[in-house]
């Protein structure tokens, strides 16, 4: 083509021709460029950053409203005050454990700004309620709150009725039941401290039948804080107008339970005895140890104590004696060979384990030093 176009053009025309004609070839091979609204053609940078989200994208985003309002209860839930606080010790090296226990400033925790002992409780109510939902049959206040005798060191009692008739309980649910209640009530501390009694409805219904007392008087006096089925206020209307009494099996109830008390008692006193021996068991360990004596067995204790202490004039025959006789004690309990003790007992044992116990210490120290 180069010769053929010699004839007319010189060899620069000529090239210059052929540049020319494969720059128009080319455009015409290519697709038009996109024009956005004034027609203006766009560069390939500006497609990239003009890319309009897939619909996908924009069904997962959370509504601008929704996002919002989670901003707000979390606000007023932990306050900003309260989170950059948490943020700084972070920063300076405390690990997450330690920024859990870390506790917010009493002034930005909305729960403890509520003051009156009703108020609490309908507050618990309320949440406890959105919650477990249609778990919970009803939350009932009694006790002092209600009486009006409540002191400063007063729990505010609650009952939170659980609907175990129509809803099977397994484990699973009842590790669920106990985690989220212990969660509720963490993280929304309050200023009296709530004492929440979880009681099943069938358990109830076999109590109110028997005509318990103990139902009878939470019927009497309680309040009813949620009771959205109509619950609790008609079994009090009907307490009231004497449609519901006790029976003679709450009769022989009452005698039978009565017992058992008595037999908890005593369980509690004899574990007092067993607290009282180990105080002695290892601070007499801790003398030894002081005086370079290996401890031996609690029944080798007392044969321990006088060979390296009373021998020497260190320590009166009388705490050996003590100790001895304690042992003695202790093992009769565990055995089975004793099965009450009397207050004045308790007492007199527990003013000579404190009196052995100083002693103790007093070696120690004198040993040490």
């Amino acid at each position: 083509m180069v010769n053929e176009y010699s004839k007319f053009f010189s060899k620069e025309e000529v090239l210059k021709n052929l540049k020319t004609k494969k720059a128009n070839s080319s455009t015409e091979d290519n697709p038009k460029p996109i024009l956005n609204k004034e027609k203006k053609p766009i560069s390939i940078k500006e497609k990239v950053t003009n890319k309009i989200p897939s619909p996908s994208v924009q069904q997962i985003k959370k509504p601008v409203k929704k996002i919002i309002k989670q901003k707000i209860k979390a606000e007023e839930r932990f306050p900003s005050s309260a989170r950059k606080e948490i943020a700084n010790r972070n920063k300076k090296g405390k690990s997450k454990k330690t920024a859990r226990l870390f506790s917010i400033p009493r002034k930005n925790i909305p729960t403890l700004k509520i003051k009156s002992e009703h108020d609490i409780a309908m507050d618990f109510a309320v949440k406890a309620y959105k919650t477990f939902d249609k778990i919970i049959k009803s939350i009932i206040l009694f006790g002092s709150t209600i009486k009006q005798t409540s002191s400063s060191s007063s729990d505010i009692d609650v009952i939170v009725l659980i609907d175990d008739i129509s809803i099977s309980w397994d484990q699973k649910l009842i590790a669920w039941y106990r985690q989220e209640l212990n969660n509720l009530l963490k993280t929304n501390p309050y200023d009296k401290s709530l004492h929440i009694n979880t009681v099943k409805l069938s358990t109830w219904w076999e109590d109110l039948m028997r005509g318990d007392p103990i139902i009878l008087n939470i019927l009497r006096q309680g309040e009813s804080l949620i009771d959205i089925a109509g619950f609790f206020e008609p079994l009090k209307y009907l307490l009231i107008k004497g449609k519901i009494k006790a029976t003679p099996e709450a009769i022989y109830s009452c005698l039978q339970r009565a017992p058992i008390h008595i037999q908890r008692s005593k369980t509690a006193e004899l574990n007092a005895v067993e607290g009282l021996y180990w105080a002695m068991v290892d601070s007499a360990h801790a003398a030894l140890i002081a005086a370079n004596v290996s401890p031996p067995s609690p029944e080798h204790i007392a044969s321990s104590l006088k060979e390296t202490f009373v021998d020497s004039g260190k320590l009166k025959i009388k705490y050996v004696v003590w100790y001895r006789d304690l042992l003695v004690l202790h093992k009769e309990i565990t055995h089975g060979k004793i099965h009450d003790l009397k207050g004045a007992d308790i007492d007199e044992w527990q003013d000579r384990t404190e009196e052995f116990l100083e002693v103790m210490a007093k070696l120690v120290n004198g040993l040490i030093n």
